[in-house]
């Protein structure tokens, strides 16, 4: 039921038919994650185990990034100009970028193999498992870094279904399958870990396959004219673009890592639960980059302000009104989560508001990110990554030393508030565009109401049928305000699509 209000909600114009077909497939993933993360791994493994894999997702991620040395951001700004202007037997632009990311696996094996010793003692104290696992990173990096790669291109290709359906949901079937092998095969948590990789590679090499009869990627020989006439400005460009994206990434798992080296990986695992349930706000968004990025690379190539303020605004009532029907969802079955986890879990309540708070801001704000990093101001977003990670990393590590894992939670409520102040100033100032109007509002208020209306409810039979009942009711008074008060076009446009469909004499 929640996914198809967010299907719903997604539909705007040009991006429709894709958000819908990415939507419903990174939903899917979701329920194989929840099924893993919330099911599957509390009766498997400890706390502590939990929190390892957690922490070796987030590790790899980051590292992935830094071993990319900006060629990701380089083929999502650069590749369309190559296709308008080469043909695929002329196109170098894809060795290029692996060579550039072959170069960077290879520092970052390096680099891991010099500082060992300092990781060793920074972690050997309160995360001892993650030591005992280090050589997990490698393998793992390496797939994520090649899946990264590809992803990139097949957007530019406009193959993000594909894409985004082996990342959210092949990953974690395969993560599936392996769990349930470990929980009946009887298999050692070391044979475990030891897989952990698999469902990366499997997802890479698909993702390769599919790019690949496209028939538009080609290690072909020599240096093109474009990259003769662009070299210089998408190294600089990737130089500040990557950057931007190592600090970003590293804003955004600086706290796990914190959490980790200071209070051990119980308590990752018990951070790591709230982000994973806040993260199913995530799901339009991630959507929507995916199909906008090329979008909003074109119209600054074509210099379309029209379309570029259509997708700013669009993209802030729809993320708005997606991420509160998710929102509410979440935070009125708060009470049956603690109660399924069990006591012990009781603090993950007030991390999963405040995270949730922090989404909020984030999807209001609609696409500022990536109408920065496509236009020729992406510098900006790099100095402003830098002020940001250090602010995030500071206010990390005081916190937490003073309030614990909650002091995580409102780190990241300050820096993602402000983060995104920066960019809509900026934006503001430069463009002379923004996002917000009296709709945006309205959507925040109407979800506040309902989660406040569906609050004053009994508790209904079990957990289960509570989470349920509350759930559809919530959605349904929510989604039903929403169109009567028209806050968007395309929303309702959509219910009268789905009214012809299901009425259709």
């Amino acid at each position: 039921m929640l996914y198809l209000l967010v299907q719903q909600l997604l539909h705007m114009g040009i991006v429709r038919k894709q958000s819908l077909y990415s939507s419903i497939s990174i939903y899917i993933g979701f329920a194989f994650g929840a099924l893993n993360l919330m099911l599957l791994m509390p009766k498997i493994f400890s706390q502590e185990q939990i929190g390892l894999t957690r922490v070796l997702i987030d590790v790899c991620t980051l590292l992935a990034t830094v071993a990319s040395l900006g060629a990701v951001p380089v083929i999502n700004k650069f590749f369309t100009f190559y296709n308008y202007y080469l043909k695929p037997d002329h196109n170098d632009l894809p060795k290029l970028t692996l060579l550039v990311s072959l170069v960077g696996y290879i520092l970052f094996f390096l680099f891991t193999v010099i500082f060992k010793d300092l990781i060793v003692r920074k972690f050997s104290g309160n995360s001892p498992l993650f030591i005992e696992y280090f050589y997990a990173i490698y393998p793992l990096t390496f797939f994520i870094l090649a899946y990264n790669m590809l992803e990139a291109f097949a957007w530019g290709l406009h193959k993000t279904i594909a894409s985004n359906f082996l990342k959210e949901t092949g990953i974690r079937i395969a993560s599936t399958i392996i769990l349930l092998l470990f929980a009946f095969s009887g298999i050692s948590f070391t044979q475990y870990i030891n897989f952990f990789w698999l469902p990366y590679a499997i997802a890479a090499i698909a993702l390769f396959l599919i790019v690949r009869r496209t028939g538009e990627l080609r290690l072909t020989g020599g240096i093109s004219n474009v990259t003769r006439r662009l070299g210089r400005r998408m190294f600089v460009f990737s130089s500040y673009v990557f950057s931007s994206n190592v600090f970003s990434l590293l804003r955004k798992t600086n706290d796990i890592l914190i959490i980790s080296s200071l209070q051990g990986l119980e308590q990752a695992g018990l951070f790591s639960y709230a982000t994973f349930v806040i993260s199913f706000m995530e799901v339009p968004q991630r959507s929507m980059y995916a199909i906008t990025t090329p979008i909003l690379a074109t119209a600054w190539r074509n210099r379309d302000m029209a379309k570029i303020q259509e997708l700013y605004t669009k993209s802030s009532i729809t993320l708005s009104i997606a991420g509160m029907g998710i929102f509410g969802a979440i935070w009125l079955s708060h009470n049956n989560l603690v109660t399924f986890l069990g006591p012990e879990w009781t603090s993950i309540s007030n991390i999963i508001l405040i995270l949730g708070i922090a989404k909020m801001i984030d999807l209001i704000t609609g696409v500022n990110n990536q109408i920065i990093q496509t236009s020729n101001f992406w510098r900006f977003d790099f100095v402003c990554s830098i002020l940001v990670v250090i602010i995030s990393v500071v206010l990390n590590y005081i916190m937490q030393k003073r309030i614990g894992t909650i002091g995580a939670a409102y780190a990241d409520l300050i820096t993602v508030a402000l983060f995104n102040l920066i960019r809509y100033l900026f934006i503001l100032i430069r463009f002379k565009i923004q996002p917000l109007n009296l709709k945006t509002a309205g959507a925040l208020l109407l979800g506040i109401a309902g989660i406040l209306l569906v609050q004053q409810l009994p508790f209904i039979w079990n957990i289960y049928a509570d989470t349920i009942i509350r759930t559809m009711l919530y959605i349904t008074l929510f989604g039903a305000a929403v169109i009567l008060t028209r806050l968007s076009e395309d929303v309702n446009n959509m219910w009268r699509m789905m009214k012809a469909k299901v009425w259709k004499p």
